[in-house]
């Protein structure tokens, strides 16, 4: 008998080199980055979410001197923020079924979604010290997701426009009623 053996890398595995290298080309130039996404593993997603969760949020609880803002950044922030990611990305995919009509590897979108809110978690470092600067780390996000599908998805531009607009839009609403 002629057994095959699976000789695949194994995907359980983060490649921490290839991630860092990424990332750091990524930071140095987000829209050719985002342009064309890398084809991480699941380990290799949940690994740069939860890290850029965790650096955030620990960084704006020291940059404040916050003890409660620092365990916030390292029990919460992650879990929040993971799960919104998954939520967007979810709905992304049902945006691809719905009304583009095919279907869209959710790895991918999931990909799109972290890559594309890295100055959102740059920017909430200092957002202690001036809230609203949040709001201008999402717009940066908004830009690099409009990029991310357009690139990546081939979502007509004024449709990519529309969407991440609609979601600027609703976290606009929520960061308003959260301040007041």
């Amino acid at each position: 008998m002629n057994f095959m053996r699976d000789v695949t890398p194994d995907q359980k595995k983060v490649d921490v080199k290839k991630v860092i290298q990424f990332l750091v080309e990524f930071v140095k130039n987000p829209v050719q980055g985002i342009s064309i996404l890398p084809d991480w593993n699941w380990a290799s997603l949940f690994a740069v979410q939860i890290l850029l969760a965790l650096a955030s949020g620990v960084l704006s609880g020291l940059l404040k001197l916050n003890f409660y803002r620092v365990l916030y950044g390292i029990f919460l922030m992650p879990v929040v923020t993971t799960v919104t990611a998954l939520l967007l990305a979810l709905f992304l995919y049902y945006y691809f079924q719905l009304f583009e009509n095919r279907s869209e590897s959710f790895r991918k979108i999931f990909i799109l979604v972290i890559l594309s809110s890295i100055p959102f978690y740059l920017f909430q470092i200092i957002s202690e010290y001036f809230a609203p600067i949040t709001l201008i780390g999402f717009a940066f996000t908004a830009l690099l997701a409009i990029v991310g599908l357009c690139e990546n998805f081939n979502v007509q531009k004024k449709r990519a426009y529309t969407i991440c607009g609609g979601l600027f839009v609703l976290v606009l609403i929520a960061w308003f009623t959260n301040r007041n």
